[in-house]
């Protein structure tokens, strides 16, 4: 049986507060496997889930007058964030119409995607998310300032429509960037209720309670996903290509290969590919084990294919090291490869190639870091 409506504010707090302290737990021991670096970001990643959960069950929870947040930024990230990527959700009903108008002007392009389902542990649908309907640039009506807008509702429609179902609840535009002070500068887009005329009511307990109380089982459901997460599992210094069923919240036209990197600061991984038919956009990023990018604005562990030095015959080489005075030695060309550790002594690795064709082969192999130099001549 649901439990019994908190008796007042206070009473909410105290059950929030006991919902959230057992979550700890959740973070998976062998994940940070001794390494106090990846220990206590773990329990960063927690409190960044609140934050999170709260934003979306508290702030931007109301699907009848809905707004956007951010679901990744430099200080935010959720279940395998991308620095080349802005990520902006709202809250739907997929029984109702919506307006939604943004801008692509400069970026690599975009995917408008509604979800259903949850993370939320012990909801109706929980579990992970399903996409409903997408549409992406080259779908979407754009003009030529890079505007576009696009309609949601039950009901079919044509290019400028999105067709939901009734268990939708939201909405995420992706947008992606070969060049991260525009991804920065990326204005946020806007939607509006058009079956909806009235004001929001007043905030009342019930209201507030579900919101807190969805926040925590929302944190509970997406640690106890993320530790299922195969790609958390693969073997050291490897690549393989990751299955996608969509319920990670992937996009529809995206295909990955994942790893784990393992390595000392004597040690390097060299990664070589040769990609044909290539997307307009696709990319390396370094993630921790608890799927969050290290600071991406001070360390450079995002590289994308405009980013990238390539070899005459097109062929691409990417080092991936702890930053040692070897590495500052390096060419200019291998250098523009390199992919930093930051501190780490395993991190995620993922190939984003949007594409549902062409994905390359990576081979991989560890050297010495100070043989580095000699991979250039």
């Amino acid at each position: 049986a649901a439990a019994a409506m908190p008796a007042d504010a206070d009473a909410l707090w105290a059950r929030f507060c006991d919902a959230l302290r057992p979550l700890v737990g959740r973070l998976d021991p062998t994940l940070s496997a001794g390494d106090p670096v990846t220990q206590v970001e773990g329990v960063r990643c927690l409190a960044r889930l609140v934050a999170l959960g709260l934003d979306r069950f508290v702030e931007h929870a109301d699907p009848r007058h809905p707004s956007f947040y951010e679901l990744q930024t430099a200080t935010r990230k959720y279940l395998g964030d991308n620095p080349d990527q802005t990520y902006r959700v709202a809250a739907v009903d997929g029984r109702g119409t919506y307006r939604v108008r943004g801008t692509v002007a400069g970026a690599a392009g975009v995917e408008i995607g509604v979800y259903a389902g949850t993370f939320q542990s012990g909801a109706k649908g929980g579990g992970g998310r399903r996409l409903v309907a997408s549409r992406d640039e080259g779908t979407l009506r754009v003009a030529d300032d890079g505007a576009f807008e696009v309609t949601l509702g039950p009901e079919p429609g044509g290019a400028g429509h999105l067709q939901t179902e009734p268990d939708a609840n939201s909405l995420l535009v992706r947008t992606y960037f070969w060049d991260r002070a525009l991804r920065v500068a990326h204005p946020m887009p806007t939607i509006e209720r058009l079956d909806v005329a009235e004001p929001p009511a007043p905030l009342d307990l019930a209201t507030l309670a579900r919101g807190m109380l969805a926040t925590a089982a929302f944190v509970d459901g997406s640690l106890a996903f993320w530790s299922g997460f195969e790609g958390i599992r693969t073997a050291p210094n490897t690549m393989i290509e990751m299955p996608d069923d969509g319920s990670v919240q992937t996009p529809s036209g995206v295909r990955y290969r994942n790893g784990i990197v393992e390595l000392d600061a004597s040690q390097a991984l060299v990664l070589e590919l040769a990609p044909r038919d290539e997307p307009a956009y696709w990319s390396f990023v370094l993630q921790n084990l608890w799927g969050e990018t290290p600071d991406w604005r001070h360390h450079p562990v995002v590289r994308n294919n405009r980013e990238l030095a390539r070899a005459g015959d097109g062929r691409v080489r990417i080092v991936v090291a702890h930053r040692v005075p070897a590495i500052d030695a390096l060419p200019p060309a291998l250098r523009a490869n390199w992919m930093d550790m930051a501190g780490h002594r395993r991190l995620l690795l993922s190939l984003r190639w949007r594409s549902r064709t062409g994905l390359p082969e990576v081979t991989t192999r560890v050297v010495p870091v100070e043989t580095l130099a000699s991979l250039a001549s």
